[in-house]
Formats: structure tokens, C-alpha cells, sequence
């Protein structure tokens, strides 16, 4: 798979090293961008790291989760620490290999790395598309971020799997919400009817359906939302 579509984000970067050795990787792979959210690191002796990547460190641009939404189809967080319970959706991870055939059907996507000590927040990672974990084999599963980075890129490049259509962001989020709208018209509580909608954003990409075919599905939950009057208004505007 070529990488021109792939950007990387880092998240509260505060080792200059791991920063300029980032750059480097992504010009090794031909990674289009990085960005940079809250960073607090020295751009200068992240340079020196960078080596001949110091050109994508010159470029590289400061960027909030919001942004960074509005400019990818994809958001794949990263973390060692996994989901233990199904019930933690946040940390649901899925492999990198499965990764790669998801990036290959997107239009744009982006893997986020978080701080070099503590990684992503929940709240971060509820904000990605779904969240990837590299198996050490080992109890001690926290890599580096640049080595994090240096293996999640080379089993992208490998990739021979054939692209698909994945539905895109706005089916996903329209399907999820009506998902939660029948669970509380259902009387499911807050937060288990919360984590559904969450659960069912992430089943719309795993799923294997298409556009077309989670469209039909949208379409049903629909009209079985709108066919409960009043409540599902309410939740809709708070979603």
C-alpha cells in the first residue's frame, strides 16, 4: 500500500527526540503529514533527530482533535493498554493488520500517537474510529512511540489487501445516533444507551457493509425513530 493518503498525529509530544525521529520515519515511508496536537517539545533539537526529514518537521502543523476530524475520514488512536472488559468500548482494539484494510478503503486517514509517557486519554481515544495495539508478546506491552510508529508504518506499506468502500463518516455517525435514539426510547440508562452509540460506530466499520448497504440500515432505524413520538427528538438534539 502507498502511504500518500496516511498522515500521522502526535499527541502531547514532549521528547524532542522521538519527534525528529517520527519526521524521519514518515519521510522513509512517504507519509503526506504530520501533525502536531499540544505539542510541547523543542522543534529545534527535534531536527537534529530528524535528519533528512527535517523538511517534514518544517512542515509539520499544530492542530486540534476538531481539525483533525474535519480533515480525515479515518481517526485510528493507539495505546498498550487494551479493553480488559468488552464493555470498555474506548479501548477496543482491533491489529494493525486489520488496520491496514481499513486505511486501503479510506479516503484519508490518520494514526494517532499519544504522550511519550502516558499515550491517549479515554477521551481521546473515544474520539478515533477505532483503536490499534501492537502485540510484544510479553507482559511489558508499552513501546516507544517512534518504534510504535516505525512498525505500524511497515505493516501498512505491506499491505496487499484490495480496498472497499467504507461508509463514510457522516453515515456512521447518522447510524449511531439512531441507535441510541431507540435505546433510550427503550429505556436503556444513559450509559449503557451512550456506550451503544459508541459500540455502534465502530460496528459500522467492522461490519463489512458498504455504504449502500448500511444506508438500507439507516433508513430502518429511522423510520423506527421517527415512529416514536416526542422522546426521540429530544435525544436527537443532544446528540
Amino acid at each position: 500500500m502507498r502511504l500518500e493518503k496516511v498522515t500521522v498525529t502526535l499527541v502531547g509530544s514532549e521528547f524532542p527526540i522521538n519527534v525528529g525521529y517520527t519526521a524521519r520515519l514518515i519521510k522513509n515511508f512517504g507519509v503526506r503529514k504530520l501533525y502536531l496536537v499540544e505539542p510541547n517539545f523543542d522543534r529545534r533539537v527535534a531536527s537534529v533527530y530528524a535528519a533528512h526529514g527535517s523538511d517534514v518537521l518544517e512542515d509539520a502543523e499544530e492542530i486540534d482533535f476538531d481539525g483533525l476530524r474535519k480533515r480525515h475520514d479515518l481517526l485510528i488512536g493507539t495505546t498498550a493498554v487494551t479493553a480488559i472488559r468488552r464493555a470498555n468500548v474506548d479501548r477496543l482494539s482491533v491489529t494493525p493488520e486489520e488496520v491496514a484494510g481499513y486505511v486501503s478503503s479510506s479516503k484519508s486517514a490518520s494514526l494517532v500517537f499519544g504522550r511519550d509517557t502516558t499515550g491517549l486519554r479515554n477521551d481521546e481515544l473515544a474520539r478515533c474510529d477505532m483503536v490499534t495495539s501492537i502485540g510484544t508478546g510479553t507482559g511489558y506491552k508499552t513501546l516507544n512511540v517512534s518504534h510504535s510508529i516505525g512498525i505500524l508504518l511497515y505493516v501498512l506499506s505491506k499491505s496487499g489487501l484490495q480496498s472497499r468502500r467504507l461508509p463514510n463518516l457522516g453515515e456512521r455517525d447518522m447510524f449511531a445516533t439512531y441507535a441510541y435514539e431507540l435505546a433510550v426510547a427503550a429505556g436503556m440508562q444513559a450509559h449503557r444507551a451512550e456506550r451503544l452509540r459508541k459500540l455502534a460506530k465502530r460496528m459500522t466499520l467492522r461490519s463489512q457493509l458498504d455504504g449502500k448497504e448500511l444506508g438500507l440500515l439507516v433508513s430502518l432505524l429511522r423510520k423506527a425513530a421517527d415512529a416514536i413520538p416526542g422522546e426521540t427528538d429530544q435525544t436527537r438534539s443532544k446528540t
